[in-house]
């Protein structure tokens, strides 16, 4: 007698976060292998070698070594835990969790791709409406590498702009 399991399938709004902890940004850019002046996405920790080559639904920004960060600087993630964001405005910075889709995803780490293809860069999806009350925006294509100002209720800017 055979059984077969009816298996549980797993949830599609599931997400796989890739882990990166405040300690190993703040040794990266010790070691100069990240600019603290610029705007941090998830490529330039991709390409510092923060976080590993298979990234499936984008980076999740963890509060390991938050008291190394002395420092303003200023991130692009996906997901960001609460440790992790209060450590990096107390420290003068920002965290901006943004959204990208697979596709939006592989333009982001991979744009050689398309140009070597002879395609064009997707267009930035907006999230799913579960989704929209996790992300404060759409993610920008190609790589942005100034970051966006905050807005506050009055409409003003929070952060200052150049």
């Amino acid at each position: 007698m055979c059984l077969i399991s009816s298996g549980s399938l797993l949830d599609v709004a599931y997400l796989f976060w890739q882990p990166v902890g405040l300690g190993k940004i703040a040794y990266l850019i010790n070691a100069g292998k990240i600019d603290s002046h610029e705007l941090i996405t998830m490529k330039t920790l991709k390409d510092a070698g923060a976080i590993g080559k298979q990234i499936e639904d984008g980076v999740r920004l963890m509060g390991r070594g938050a008291e190394k960060i002395k420092w303003p600087i200023h991130l692009e993630v996906s997901r960001v835990t609460v440790r992790a964001k209060a450590a990096v405005e107390a420290a003068g910075g920002s965290v901006r969790r943004v959204h990208y889709n697979k596709l939006g995803l592989r333009a982001l780490l991979k744009p050689e791709w398309f140009e070597k293809k002879g395609r064009l860069l997707p267009r930035p999806a907006r999230p799913p409406p579960k989704l929209q009350d996790k992300v404060d925006s759409i993610g920008r294509l190609p790589a942005p590498t100034k970051p966006i100002p905050f807005f506050s209720e009055e409409g003003a800017a929070a952060s200052p702009s150049a």
